[in-house]
Order: C-alpha cells, then structure tokens, then sequence
C-alpha cells in the first residue's frame, strides 16, 4: 500500500522520466562508441593483414615456387602462430604451405569460419578475417587473423552499457522511491494540518523546518502566513457579529421605547412628529454604523488595490494641517504641521487622506482645549515616516491594541458621538498600504506613527499639471460622510 502510494506520487514520476531519459542516453552513447570501436579495430586489423601481404610480396617478388613454400613455412615459425594466419595454395585449392586448412579460391576480402579447441578441449567457432592475393599464376596466398579478441572486446562493450544502463535505472528507481518517500512526508504533514483546520481547529499550522532554505518551508511559512490572515478574518467576523448585536441593541431598544412612550402618551400631531424625527436620527446612526462596516470590509478585502497610483504624500499631510488648523483653532486646541517636501509613495490618496484626518479628528474630540497636537512628516531609513502626537490624556497601554477592534471604546469617550469605528477604518487603511502603524506614549500624549517604508517604492514622477491638485473630501468609499470619529 505505501509502495503504490509512492510509485503515485509525482516525485517518482520525475524520477522514472530521468532514468528513462538516462536509459535512452547511455543506449545512444554505447551505441556511438561501440560502432566507433568497432570500425577501428576492423581497420587495425586490415592495416596489419595489408602490411604483412605486402611483405611478403615485396620479399618473394620474382622466386620460384619452392622458395616461396620455404618462406611462408618460415615465416609461420618467427610470428606467433595465433597472430597470423596463412594459406598457400596451388591451382588445384591444395595447401603448399601455412596454417589453415584448404580455403576455396578467394581474391581480395573475406571472412573464413574456424573451429578451433580451448585448453580444456571445448570446440569454438571463430572467424578468420583475411585477404587474398595471388602471388604467381599457380599460387595464391590467404593471409588472415582471428577476430574472437575483437567480439569478446564487442561482447565486452555491450555488456558494461547494459549493466550501466540497469543500474542507472536502479539507481534512479530507488532515489525516487526515497525522494517520494520524503516528499509524501513534507505533503502528508500539510494534508494532516489542512484537515485539522477543517474540524475546527483554526489555530493548527502547517509545520516546517525553520530553515527557510527550500520550496516546502516557504510554502510552508506562506500558508501560515495565509491562515493566519484568516483565522485574523474568521476571529473579526466573529468579534464584529458579537459587538454589532451589543452595540445596536442599544439604540434600537432605546428607539422602541422611545415610540412606544409616543404610541401611549402622544397627545398631538407635533408629540408624534418629534418621535418619528427622533427615531429618523437613530436609524440614519445604525445606517451610519452599517455604511462605515461596508467600507471597512472592502478596505480589508483589498478592493481599491487596483487603484493605486504614485501620490505625492507630502501634499497630502499639508491638505491635512490646512483642512484641520481653523478646526483645532475652533476648539482649543493648537494644530502644528512640519512637512519635508518631495515624499511619494504608491496607494489610494483618497483613502490615505481619510485615514490621516480620522486620526486628528479623533485627536481634536477626545482631548481637552488646550492640548498641542503635531502633525509631521519626515524621511525615515526605509521610507517616509509620518506621525500624529498630542499632549492629551493619552491612551493606557493596555488598550492601544484594542483600540483599532470595531466598536471598541474607552471609558471616557462613551458619552461623546461616535461609532468606535475610526481607528478600526485607519487600521484597514494602513493595512491595504502595507503601513506599520505603532502607538506609544508622548509624554503626556499619545503619539501615533506611520511607517510608510512598505509603500516608498520607486514611483514614476507625476504627470504635469497633476502636483498640487487639491484632492475632493475623503469620506469613505462611494460616499461622502463626515469622517468617522473613535477613541
């Protein structure tokens, strides 16, 4: 069972395709190099018989027959009888001299069939390969040699390919076993944490070496990566399901009562004409509410992605400071501005804008007349850095992460106007941009910082005639509500 869910997996395939391949490739190469081996060995072979021929004819030129018969049997005693071969016949085919039993009348090329005897008496077929020549009318001379060394080295050649070729393929056959063996593991480890996700358990990952060093672990730290952002989605939904049935309960109880108090002690038209104005304003509120999670959750989802564009952030920290300095003025409070020129990054001006004024309205609410509020923008190591302090109360440390959850609010800002939704809107903002939003303590205060390293990439220099263009009111996405307000 394991073995056929190895032999299945696509690591063995590869394997199996590689060693196929090899196959093919060592086929090819023996073949180039047996034929290549063969082809010189027939020619040292016809090099050594025509140079012996030519010896012998060159030393018997002009001798009688006798002399010839002298010298070939001579020469039969200073070679090795096994090396050369020699056939001296007359007209009649019969053997005057040599080694070889009589031949039938052959000129030029020719392979002869031998049967010889081994030392242990065991017969062998070999074959003679020879050249005929004649000599004189009467005598015509057969020299040739044995070609068994050339087929056992032929024999030889084969078998080594073979044999390399079949451990090539054992070799590759049982590396993809082991490999599919390492890989089924690495896939089965993500199947086991995948179908404990599905039962539930949203805080199983998919484990991993720690390395970082191969295409499994960054798989790995991608898709926890992934079920992180999900389980941070799934944890929201739920945390927003619970706090919209608490949070509008409220005025949704209170409108109620509010027309029910009409319904029984309405005495006129103008009684009934106040209650259905105050209901009016409590349902335009809930709508309020409904509207500022829509655009939260298209935020979050990544839906104005698409329209990111190069923006000139410095302007867009200037619209800020000029929109909300009469405003602060208004209140109490002090607005001040510091702005390095020339800071682009890539994202949603109309969002970005958004954010930044949710963050000083917040400000401008929830601190006392009289507090000093800084709006900055400066180059950082890695991008621009853009910061919102004041001299306020501050936030307590325990809550300046719960302070960006929807519906979340403090204590003292539970008797002013507001949703609890504006902090939740920058957080998705800043999020979209890839932006490191940080909270800390300004001493007294709160500073507010954002790290926009993530979003200074390279950006192509404005069109003319597009710097400087006031951006429209940023409310929100498709609408133009006042900003949203939380602390």
């Amino acid at each position: 069972m394991i073995l056929a869910r190895l032999v299945r997996t696509a690591t063995f395939r590869l394997a199996a395709g590689f060693a196929a391949l090899f196959s093919v490739s060592i086929i090819v190469v023996s073949s180039i190099v047996y034929v290549a081996m063969t082809r010189y060995s027939d020619q040292q072979i016809d090099l050594s018989i025509s140079a012996e021929v030519k010896t012998i004819r060159d030393s018997l030129a002009g001798a009688s027959a006798p002399e010839i018969v002298k010298a070939i049997n001579d020469r039969l005693t200073d070679i090795d009888p096994d090396y050369f071969y020699y056939a001296l016949q007359d007209a009649d085919g019969g053997v005057l001299a040599g080694n070889l039993r009589p031949l039938p009348a052959v000129t030029g090329w020719a392979d002869i069939p031998l049967r010889t005897t081994d030392g242990d008496g065991n017969r062998e077929r070999h074959t003679i390969r020879g050249l005929g020549v004649d000599l004189t009318p009467e005598l015509r001379l057969f020299i040739g040699r044995d070609t068994h060394d050339l087929d056992e080295l032929q024999e030889g050649i084969t078998s080594f390919f073979l044999a390399g070729a079949a451990a090539t393929v054992l070799l590759a056959l049982a590396s993809g076993l082991v490999l599919s063996a390492r890989f089924l593991r690495r896939v089965e480890a993500v199947n086991v944490a995948a179908r404990h996700i599905m039962d539930g358990h949203l805080d199983e990952r998919v484990p991993s070496r720690g390395k970082g060093a191969d295409e499994f672990d960054r798989l790995a730290a991608n898709l926890n990566a992934m079920l992180d952002r999900i389980q941070q989605l799934m944890q929201g939904l739920h945390q927003v399901s619970s706090d919209i049935a608490h949070d509008l309960r409220t005025p949704l109880s209170h409108m109620r009562q509010r027309l029910e108090l009409a319904r029984l002690k309405a005495a006129s038209a103008a009684d009934y004409d106040a209650a259905v104005e105050r209901a009016v304003a409590d349902i335009d509120g809930i709508l309020g509410v409904f509207a500022a999670l829509l655009r939260i959750a298209q935020i979050e989802a990544g839906a104005r992605r698409e329209g990111f564009a190069p923006i000139d952030l410095s302007g867009v920290f200037e619209t800020i400071i000029d929109t909300y300095g009469p405003v602060a003025d208004d209140s109490g409070h002090r607005l001040t501005g510091t702005v390095a020129p020339g800071l682009r990054i890539r994202g949603d001006r109309q969002l970005l804008t958004q954010m930044l004024a949710n963050l000083v309205e917040n400000t401008i609410r929830h601190t006392p007349a009289g507090t000093g509020i800084t709006v900055s923008l400066a180059p950082g190591p890695d991008g621009p850095v853009g910061q919102v302090r004041d001299t306020g109360p501050g936030i307590p440390e325990a809550a300046r992460q719960k302070v960006f959850q929807r519906f979340f609010r403090l204590d003292a800002s539970r008797m002013t106007p507001g949703s609890g939704l504006g902090l939740s809107l920058v957080a998705a903002v800043a999020q979209l941009h890839e932006i490191r939003l940080a909270l800390a303590d300004n001493g007294p205060g709160l500073a507010v910082t954002l790290d926009f390293g993530e979003a200074a990439k390279p950006v192509p220099p404005a069109k003319p005639g597009t710097e400087g263009r006031r951006p429209r009111p940023a409310a929100g996405i498709g609408s133009t509500p006042a900003p949203l307000r939380h602390r």
